[in-house]
C-alpha cells in the first residue's frame, strides 16, 4: 500500500518539478568588439528554477573579472544571454566563460577567447624633404603612416633648429599604410640654409622627424653685358664682362649665348666658353674665341630665377692683308688679300697725311681669290719722300662684316 501510495504522490507532480537540477551554461561567442569594448553571449538553461549568471573573463584562464549578473527566471529551455563590457585593453587577447547557478547547483560554460583590436601606434615618418625650392620659397614633403590613428601633422621651419615658423595642422587620416604628404611655404630670404622638421600626433603620442635642411636659391634681379673692344679681326676672339646684381651673386653661375648674323633665330649656348662663375661682386668676365661674322651675345644666370642681360653685338672687321711689290722704277704695288671674300666689297687706297691723319687716294672693286678670299691691287707711283699707305676695304654685305683695314706700308722716295 506504501508503494502504491508514493507513486500516485509522483505522478501527481509538475514536468518541471520532474526535470529540475542544475542549469546548464553555454559560452557563445563574442561580439561587437571594439578597442575598449565587446559583448560577450551564451544560453542558459534554467531547467525550471530560477538560475543568476554571469561571465568571468580576463587576459588568462584565471580570470578575474566578471560581469553583472542577472535572472533569467525559472522556465525549461535555452535562453539567451549577453553582457556589455568596457575598458579593455587594445589588442588584447581575453579568455571568458559563462556561470550559471540555481537552487540544485552551478554550471560553466567551455573557455573561449576574443581579442580586442589593437589600438593606434606612434605615426610613422619616412622620405622627408625639400622639393620645388626657389628663392623665396619651398614645398616640404614626407611620408606619414597613421598606424591606424586619427592623425594631424604640421611642419617646422626657420633659420635655425630653433625654427620659429610652423604650417598649419593638416589631417593625415587613420589609416594603416603610407600617406604622401606636402606642404608649400613661401615668405623666404634668398640664398639661405633652412631647417625644418615634420611632427605627427595621433592618440598614441607623438612623432617628430629629424632636422632636414634647404638652400634657398639665389635671386638674380639684373645682368649687364659689354664689349671689351668695338670690334675684333674676322677669325679673333673678343672679351666681354658684366655684373650681376641681387642676392646671392658670390659665386652665382653666369652662361654666355650667341645669336649670329643675320639676327634672325633664337639665341644658343656656346660650345665655348664655359659658363663662369661670379665673383663676391657680381662681377663676371668671357672670352669669346674666333668670331667671323657680326654676333650678338647675352649674358644670364643658371639659377632656378634666370636674369638676361640686354644684348650687345660683337662686330667682325674683315681681315686685311699688305704688301708691296715694285712695279717699276718709278712706281710699286701695294696688294693685298680681304677674308672672308666679299664679292660685293669695295677696297680704299689711303694716305697719311702730314697732320697724322687719313686723306683718300682712290678706290677699287675687289676680285675672286678662291678659299673664301677676295684680293685688291694698286699701283702707286713713287715721290720725292717716303710716304706712308693703308688700305680700308668695306664689305657691303649687310652688316654682317664692319670694315677692315691693312697695316701701314711705305713707298720709299724715289
Amino acid at each position: 500500500m506504501r508503494t502504491l501510495t508514493a507513486l500516485m504522490l509522483l505522478l501527481a507532480l509538475p514536468a518541471a518539478a520532474l526535470a529540475a537540477g542544475p542549469p546548464t551554461a553555454t559560452t557563445g561567442s563574442a561580439s561587437a568588439i571594439t578597442r575598449s569594448t565587446a559583448t560577450l553571449n551564451g544560453t542558459v538553461d534554467p531547467r525550471g528554477s530560477s538560475v543568476r549568471w554571469h561571465f568571468e573573463y580576463g587576459t588568462t584562464t584565471a580570470y578575474g573579472l566578471t560581469s553583472g549578473g542577472e535572472d533569467t527566471g525559472d522556465g525549461d529551455g535555452d535562453v539567451p544571454v549577453a553582457a556589455g563590457l568596457e575598458g579593455l585593453s587594445p589588442g588584447t587577447t581575453y579568455h571568458y566563460r559563462l556561470i550559471a547557478t540555481n537552487a540544485d547547483g552551478g554550471a560553466e560554460g567551455a573557455d573561449r577567447t576574443f581579442r580586442t583590436a589593437a589600438g593606434p601606434g606612434l605615426p610613422g615618418l619616412s622620405s622627408t624633404g625639400a622639393r620645388e625650392v626657389g628663392p623665396t620659397g619651398a614645398t616640404l614633403r614626407s611620408r606619414i603612416d597613421p598606424n591606424r590613428g586619427q592623425t594631424t601633422y604640421h611642419f617646422e621651419y626657420g633659420l635655425s633648429q630653433s625654427y620659429g615658423s610652423r604650417t598649419p595642422d593638416r589631417a593625415a587620416g587613420a589609416g594603416d599604410a603610407r600617406v604622401d604628404v606636402a606642404e608649400a611655404i613661401a615668405g623666404l630670404q634668398p640664398y639661405r640654409r633652412y631647417h625644418f622638421r615634420v611632427v605627427a600626433t595621433n592618440e598614441a603620442g607623438r612623432t617628430v622627424s629629424r632636422n632636414r635642411t634647404f638652400t634657398t636659391s639665389r635671386l638674380p634681379t639684373a645682368v649687364t653685358l659689354s664689349v671689351a673692344a668695338p670690334r675684333t679681326t674676322w677669325g679673333e676672339g673678343i672679351e666681354v664682362f658684366g655684373r650681376v646684381s641681387g642676392t646671392g651673386v658670390n659665386g652665382i653661375p653666369v652662361a654666355l649665348e650667341r645669336q649670329d648674323f643675320p639676327f634672325l633665330g633664337p639665341f644658343s649656348s656656346f660650345g665655348a666658353p664655359a659658363p663662369v662663375r661670379a665673383d663676391r661682386f657680381g662681377r663676371f668676365r668671357f672670352f669669346v674665341p674666333s668670331l667671323f661674322s657680326a654676333t650678338r651675345l647675352q649674358a644670364l644666370t643658371r639659377t632656378a630665377v634666370v636674369a638676361t642681360s640686354p644684348a650687345v653685338t660683337a662686330n667682325v672687321a674683315l681681315r686685311v692683308g699688305a704688301a708691296t711689290r715694285r712695279a717699276s722704277r718709278r712706281a710699286v704695288r701695294i696688294t693685298g688679300s680681304v677674308r672672308p671674300a666679299a664679292p660685293a666689297g669695295r677696297a680704299v687706297l689711303q694716305r697719311r697725311t702730314a697732320s697724322g691723319g687719313w686723306s683718300f687716294v682712290r678706290g677699287a672693286a675687289l676680285r675672286a681669290l678662291g678659299g673664301d678670299r677676295s684680293r685688291y691691287g694698286f699701283k702707286v707711283g713713287k715721290r720725292r719722300t717716303a710716304r706712308g699707305y693703308r688700305v680700308r676695304v668695306f664689305a657691303r654685305d649687310g652688316g654682317a662684316h664692319v670694315p677692315g683695314t691693312s697695316r701701314t706700308v711705305t713707298v720709299k722716295r724715289r
